[in-house]
């Protein structure tokens, strides 16, 4: 029977394991937002973790399992090394290996304590050290490893990393670096300039100490697949080592809204990198002249463009040679030249002509104030060649007010449904012109896999209402999951909120309503309306 075959360590494993809340994702980490989980959330986890090392004393068998998940993922290391210091050296030697949980017969032939084999073991079973988005007081001399331990990794199934840097810690990083890493996560507090520099370093200057750092962890962890770097004043420039890392399959560079890019001498390492899939950096200001075959795996890009011009993207999109690209977001786009529209049109002319058969994400963020004296251009005539492109399906659009060279119009939407057939999530956010009523209808015959969808506001005005009226029965949208509007209703047109409810919980059968925060009253009405109609529906009440 296949149950034989089960071990009492597997079976306490997969049962303890359901105490375990499920694991916060590496990529959804972010310093600026403090917390990666809301205090109800951390608070199961401790109750979780809690009961965890109750279930570890129960008995020496509940103990290696119940060990494995209270030591899979950890914040904070210093409290496992104090432990390693705490108790008396009695070994003339380092340890030789500590790849297996350790035993009694080896703590007897290596005259190792019995609390440092302890810590020994549960080292071994850190796979994730989340580390704290602060300078951690684990920097301080106590830190400091025994010399026992020296020659081999202290956690050799480590593979994902978090570190907060300053120069003191620069070595401490390298001493729990493990050949099993596979993720890395360096987070440079700003100003990184203020970091305290040691007896050792004193004097060395920011930019060698980095690139010595990035170095010593190619040595240290060659099989580097994700990299993340969160700048406090750190340079893309410092990291040109990253070429390196030959299995590196992601790189993001994050900086602050304020920091110029200095991406420029990092481009050529990145461009190289064969198995490179994922990039997200700041894109610089100048254009980059990449050899041929440029980002040849490329298959999501995303590039902050905050301090470059709008003619810089078509130029940096040209040179990716990737066939698979499917995902690309252009996030703070300035339309603060002569001719924004014709440079827009541009970034879609090369997208349609490079990517048109694989991409299948697109996110747009248009900012800045348009000249005065600009010529104003319909959006869908300046990404006109993407509504050649009817495999795209994720498409969000960003305008912030003060670009007035770029001209919204009512019949975006009802363009949009037509070119993009097979869309799930469509996110038009920006003022001006609210989409009709009628273009609703049209959406949900036309986009029927449709999950997602943000609209600039919605006019339901008596005339709309009537031409919906006229149509022939609508056909329902069952995927359709949310529905929201930019402008919560302040420029919307809902002369009757309850009309308006009806229609559309004929349209989105299955949507989910949520009451704007702040929103116009008529639109806080309609939604009201809406969820009453779903709970009359769902509890067998019929529509009303």
């Amino acid at each position: 029977m296949p149950h034989y075959a089960l071990t009492c360590y597997d079976v306490l494993f997969a049962i303890f394991e359901y105490l375990e809340n499920l694991e916060e994702s590496w990529y959804d980490y972010d310093p600026s937002t403090q917390e990666a989980s809301s205090w109800y959330s951390r608070q199961l986890a401790w109750q979780s973790r809690s009961t965890l090392a109750s279930c570890s004393r129960v008995c020496r068998a509940f103990f290696r399992p119940a060990a494995a998940l209270l030591w899979r993922n950890v914040d904070d290391v210093s409290h496992l090394i104090a432990l390693l210091k705490s108790t008396p050296l009695l070994l003339m030697e380092p340890l030789a290996s500590h790849s297996e949980p350790i035993d009694k017969a080896l703590v007897k032939s290596a005259y190792l304590p019995e609390q440092a084999s302890r810590a020994l073991q549960y080292a071994w079973r850190v796979r994730a050290i989340h580390g704290h988005r602060r300078r951690s007081f684990s920097h301080g001399k106590y830190w400091e490893l025994p010399d026992w331990t020296q020659g081999q990794p202290l956690f050799p199934q480590l593979r994902y990393l978090r570190w907060t840097m300053d120069f003191a810690g620069g070595d401490k990083l390298l001493e729990l670096l493990s050949p099993s890493l596979r993720s890395l996560h360096l987070i440079f507090p700003k100003p990184f300039a203020s970091s305290t520099s040691p007896s050792d370093a004193a004097g060395e200057p920011q930019e060698a100490f980095v690139r010595n750092l990035v170095r010593q962890i190619a040595l240290k962890a060659p099989a580097l697949r994700y990299m993340r770097i969160s700048s406090g004043g750190a340079r893309e420039s410092w990291f040109q080592s990253v070429g390196e890392f030959a299995q590196l399959e992601t790189f993001e560079f994050h900086r602050s809204a304020c920091e110029e890019a200095t991406a420029l001498p990092l481009m050529q390492p990145l461009a190289a990198l064969r198995h490179l899939q994922h990039l997200q950096l700041r894109l610089p200001g100048n254009s980059p002249h990449l050899a041929p075959h440029a980002f040849p795996s490329l298959q999501t890009l995303t590039l902050d463009a905050t301090f470059s011009p709008l003619h810089a993207v078509p130029a940096f999109l040209s040179s990716v040679s990737s066939c698979n690209l499917r995902s690309l977001s252009l996030l703070n786009c300035q339309c603060v030249s002569l001719s924004p529209s014709t440079e827009l049109h541009e970034v879609a002319e090369v997208m349609r002509s490079k990517f048109s058969s694989s991409l299948r994400q697109f996110t747009l963020e248009l900012h800045g104030v348009s000249h005065d004296h600009v010529e104003s251009q319909p959006l869908t005539k300046a990404l006109g060649p993407l509504f050649s492109m009817p495999h795209l399906s994720d498409v969000h659009i960003r305008m912030f007010p003060g670009v007035v060279a770029i001209n919204p119009s009512k019949d975006d939407l009802k363009e949009m449904a037509h070119a993009w057939p097979n869309a799930t999530r469509l996110e038009l956010s920006y003022l001006r012109h609210p989409s009709p009523l009628r273009d609703l209808v049209d959406v949900s015959r036309r986009c029927t896999s449709l999950m997602e969808l943000v609209l600039p506001g919605i006019n339901a005005s008596a005339e709309e209402m009537k031409a919906v009226l006229s149509m022939p029965d609508p056909v329902a949208a069952p995927n359709l999951r949310s529905l929201n509007l930019f402008d919560d209703g302040s420029c919307s047109v809902i002369p009757d909120p309850e009309r308006l409810a009806k229609c559309l919980d004929r349209l989105f059968p299955s949507a989910d309503w949520r009451t704007p925060r702040g929103g116009e009253e008529a639109w806080a009405e309609t939604v009201q309306e809406l969820v009453r109609l779903r709970i009359a529906r769902l509890y067998g009440g019929g529509s009303m």
